[in-house]
């Protein structure tokens, strides 16, 4: 029989890691999707020695269309079904960088790649009977503001990781929407602030900041529940759609709930990924 499989980006450190490790103890076939495959060595070696299970890593940065679709056509080739997708990939930057088709790099990672990436795998998840999408997003998408005349050319910095994480709110809800006849659950998390290594940054602010934030934040293992609870819970306890913070419905507000603009964002998004 095969096994289930479950995917995570980002698995090397913080969230991921602890994500993949539980979901790795919970039976699953973990495939650890990293940008640098000598860490994620090290941290799958780490989940064996502690678990006993074996993980498959493979190599995907996100910052890169054409790295998500060598990575993703591998993993079709590779497996023939996928039951928990986690996409909990991302980065924080405070200064103005680029992702490697030109777009800013925290609206390109957090984002761009996380949707040609999700788009790419689709076949395969709708191939599998009660497949799950879930999306790591956070509560700073409620407050997010995306200028749809150049979404993917806007500001870094705390107004970037707003705007990227509005953008993943969006995708979840359009995907959720898209797949809901299809068995498919797709929802956003929010996982809490994780004294992960996310909050980093040469920038004055961060300096003074980040000392600050990391006073009041969680583990990384504390801030992966909420996320093993969306892609474990019993399929009647889980609404597809939804945000999800302390394993429990978080409602939208206005700005995740314009529809209008969330469509005009994914028209534009499906553009220029051309899935």
């Amino acid at each position: 029989m095969t096994p289930q499989i479950a995917l995570v980006t980002g698995a090397n450190s913080g969230i991921g890691f602890e994500t993949a490790k539980e979901l790795a103890i919970q039976g699953y076939y973990v495939v650890m999707v990293c940008r640098n495959l000598n860490k994620a060595a090290n941290s799958a070696q780490i989940i064996t020695e502690e678990t006993g299970a074996a993980l498959d890593i493979m190599q995907a940065d996100l910052a890169s269309f054409s790295s998500i679709r060598n990575f993703a056509q591998k993993y079709v080739d590779k497996y023939d079904r996928l039951d928990i997708l986690i996409n909990n990939a991302g980065l924080f930057s405070d200064s103005r960088r680029q992702t490697e088709d030109g777009y800013e790099l925290t609206m390109g990672v957090n984002f761009l790649g996380t949707y040609l990436l999700t788009r790419l795998l689709l076949p395969v998840l709708l191939k599998t009977e009660e497949s799950r999408i879930v999306n790591i997003a956070s509560g700073a998408g409620f407050y997010g503001k995306i200028n749809l005349d150049q979404p993917f050319q806007g500001p870094h910095g705390f107004k970037g990781y707003s705007a990227s994480k509005l953008a993943l709110i969006w995708f979840t809800i359009s995907l959720a929407e898209e797949l809901k006849s299809k068995g498919i659950l797709v929802n956003a998390v929010s996982p809490g602030r994780g004294a992960t290594n996310i909050w980093r940054g040469k920038s004055l602010l961060m300096k003074i900041v980040r000392p600050f934030m990391l006073r009041s934040a969680q583990s990384a293992a504390e801030c992966a529940k909420t996320g093993l609870y969306v892609a474990l819970a019993p399929e009647a306890e889980i609404t597809t759609g939804l945000m999800f913070e302390k394993s429990k419905p978080l409602p939208y507000n206005d700005r995740c709930l314009d529809h209008q603009s969330r469509q005009r964002l994914m028209q534009l998004t499906q553009n220029i990924t051309n899935v």
